[in-house]
C-alpha cells in the first residue's frame, strides 16, 4: 500500500477523505482497539480542527485523500 505521497505504507493509521462539501476522518479499526476507550471524546476537537483547516486546502486535492497519517516501509512517518 502507498500514501498520497507515494511512499511505501507499513501501517495506516488514520485519513482524512473528501465527501460531498465535507470530509470524513477514517481512522484504522485495528490500532483504535487498542486505544483508551474515551479517545473519541478526546481527538474529536483534534480532529474537528484538522477537517476546518483542510477544508481551506481542498482546491489543491488531486484526489479523494486530502491528509493521512502512516508508519513507512522505510520506518519512518
Amino acid at each position: 500500500m502507498k500514501n498520497i505521497a507515494g511512499n511505501d505504507v507499513s501501517i495506516f493509521l488514520y485519513r482524512f477523505e473528501l465527501r460531498g462539501n465535507g470530509i470524513d476522518f477514517v481512522l484504522n479499526e485495528v490500532i483504535a482497539e487498542d486505544m483508551y476507550p474515551d479517545i473519541d471524546e478526546k481527538m474529536k476537537p483534534l480532529v474537528h480542527a484538522c477537517c476546518e483547516t483542510l477544508l481551506r486546502y481542498r482546491h489543491l486535492s488531486v484526489g479523494n485523500t486530502i491528509m493521512d497519517g502512516n508508519f513507512l516501509v522505510s520506518g519512518y512517518g
